[in-house]
């Protein structure tokens, strides 16, 4: 439907358009049969095992079936749910374009695509990284009712130019997440930052929540070796600090998942659904949640050069501080996180992830 809604997107017309192709698929991906994934195509390196080299855009234990869609890959989100549907479609034989799709929860209400997009399209062009140019974006309803034109909508969708680029291999991660933290300070510094101290519902959450782990974590959440009262204590103590934070453009998530290697050498930034202003340390913790070493890339960490002038007049948190500030807002929804888990039955990744970030936190609390 979006297919034949858009002018930027390839779509067979007339009779055409009821001709279906075959796509092998599983319950991740699906790709067209029509595409050969042992030759090189425009954003190839997209689709393959970081940890192999391989291409993920294999036969073997896939089923066939048939679809009238022009896309040649589509890959589910990864934070789909039954009650929201998330994919990306890429077409990459006819033109050099990406689709992004989000379910909205409410007719009325929606994704973060829409309000991400809009950061995207302002600063194209202004950053260090190379980010796609969101093309056209719109609303696909099914005729539900509705006060207004967005009323019976289900979904928001946004095309953008496709990265011709590759995922950071494992033995360029390390070096990767240094360069990554370089750029996102030279795009803090050009498009501005401004400083606001933690409004007190936010404090208030964040305290509860990380009481509440501390005092009664689920098992095998909490390192033993690490003191659960004396980093309640601590991290109290800086929930307290009402110097302001450092806030700017936050990407959301620019770990190491949403970074390509382009062609030129240049990083690409992809993915700014998340994108907004908040405290810019967030995105600190997203990339060091993503590096190969959390706790060795964060013993290197400072200040950036160029917002230390801006830090000081301010009189705001200082940096580590301000990460560690960041790491206690996120693990204000630790107790959401861990019930997915428990749902998806990956308990025991989520326990890793949770002393990753603890003995992180430890690491960076005052």
């Amino acid at each position: 439907m979006i297919e034949r809604t858009t002018g930027s997107l390839p779509s067979a017309r007339g009779v055409a358009r009821l001709r279906r192709r075959h796509f092998f698929h599983d319950n991740r991906i699906a790709f067209s049969d029509r595409l050969d994934p042992s030759a090189a195509f425009p954003s190839s390196g997209v689709f393959v095992d970081q940890r192999t080299g391989a291409s993920v855009l294999v036969t073997d234990g896939r089923l066939r079936v048939r679809s009238t869609a022009a896309a040649d890959v589509v890959v589910a989100g990864a934070m789909r749910t039954a009650e929201q549907l998330r994919f990306r479609a890429f077409y990459v034989t006819e033109a050099g374009r990406t689709l992004v799709v989000q379910q909205r929860f409410a007719p009325g209400t929606p994704t973060p695509l829409v309000a991400g997009s809009v950061h995207q399209r302002s600063i194209v062009g202004r950053t260090p990284f190379a980010v796609p140019r969101v093309l056209e974006s719109g609303v696909a309803g099914r005729g539900l009712a509705g006060p207004g034109p967005s009323g019976g909508a289900v979904a928001d969708w946004l095309v953008e130019e496709a990265v011709d680029g590759a995922a950071v291999r494992p033995e360029d991660a390390a070096d990767t997440v240094v360069e990554l933290l370089a750029l996102l300070a030279e795009m803090w510094q050009r498009l501005g930052v401004t400083h606001s101290p933690l409004d007190g519902e936010q404090r208030s959450r964040a305290l509860a929540a990380f009481t509440a782990l501390a005092e009664d974590p689920p098992p095998g959440s909490w390192p033993g070796a690490l003191d659960r009262p004396a980093t309640l204590e601590r991290a109290r103590a800086l929930l307290d600090d009402a110097r302001p934070l450092t806030i700017g453009l936050s990407h959301g998530d620019p770990g190491l998942g949403n970074v390509l290697r382009t062609t030129d050498g240049r990083l690409a930034l992809v993915d700014w659904e998340d994108a907004g202003h908040r405290p810019l340390a967030h995105d600190v913790i997203k990339v060091l949640m993503s590096a190969p070493d959390p706790r060795a890339l964060a013993a290197t960490l400072d200040a950036p050069a160029s917002l230390r002038p801006a830090l000081d007049t301010a009189g705001a948190v200082p940096w580590r501080p301000q990460v560690a500030l960041a790491l206690l807002l996120f693990l204000s929804g630790w107790r959401n996180r861990y019930f997915r888990a428990v749902k998806r039955g990956s308990v025991k990744a989520a326990d890793r992830r949770m002393h990753t970030m603890l003995r992180l936190l430890d690491d960076l609390l005052p």
